[in-house]
């Protein structure tokens, strides 16, 4: 295998480890496809590692937001969450053609100079490409306030991670959405959020983790009665997007 394969396969696999997330039972992962349409992956169900089951966003949509939520198995019933959350995907979203810049210097010029005849041309336009792009991403983020907790020492950790490791800052919207802190609980954020099939989908999901957890509890205890309250409420809830 030659070192240039050997560099480039490197790159890929930084790339897709950033782009994977080990999720708990009660978690998911919402992406925010468009301004209208939201869409939940939940991972892997076959593959479980740590009592966490590996969740690969799509490779291919880098600059889309996404954020990791939870859930109590034993309480459903915070109707006044906070939903403000929901807001911040815009703002992120002022990163993705940056990102998106970046990511053609990566993954197209500099494939192209180490496999094709274009040589150091191609690489130094590719790498000229990405970080002049993530330099200005990096300015955005630091204008808009996006990390969290927004101090100076954060940003500039965040600013190396993204500078020294290239498929990072690729990465650079999901490295920021991924990370925050979300209020709302994982099922009535999808019902607000997923269209009618979707949301079913995820409704699913949980009743069948919601069962999981019944089997190890104790017939007629107050966790099993709980845990059967929270099934009934997620069975009412309904697609309100």
């Amino acid at each position: 295998m030659s070192t240039e394969l050997e560099l480039f396969l490197l790159v890929v696999l930084f790339y897709v480890y950033d782009s994977s997330a080990f999720l708990y039972s009660n978690e998911a992962i919402l992406t925010r496809d468009s301004a209208e349409h939201w869409a939940a992956s939940v991972g892997w169900t076959g593959f479980v590692f740590a009592g966490r089951v590996l969740c690969m966003l799509n490779p291919f949509t880098p600059h889309k937001p996404s954020y990791r939520l939870h859930w109590d198995f034993n309480s459903l019933v915070v109707e006044t969450a906070d939903r403000s959350w929901t807001e911040s995907a815009a703002t992120i979203k002022a990163l993705a053609p940056f990102t998106l810049a970046a990511g053609v210097g990566l993954f197209v010029l500099l494939p192209l100079g180490l496999f094709t005849a274009l040589g150091v041309y191609a690489d130094a336009a590719g790498m000229g490409l990405f970080y002049i792009a993530t330099a200005c991403a990096l300015y955005r983020v630091k204008r808009l306030g996006l990390l969290e907790p927004p101090d100076l020492k954060r940003f500039v950790g965040f600013a190396f991670e993204c500078l020294a490791c290239p498929p990072f800052g690729v990465n650079m919207v999901r490295r920021i959405s991924l990370t925050r802190r979300i209020p709302e609980p994982l099922p009535l954020a999808g019902a607000r959020l997923l269209d009618a099939a979707s949301w079913d989908e995820l409704r699913s999901r949980c009743v069948a983790r919601l069962d999981d957890a019944l089997r190890v509890t104790a017939e007629e205890s107050t966790e099993s009665r709980s845990l059967e309250a929270q099934k009934q409420r997620l069975r009412e809830l309904v697609s309100r997007p």
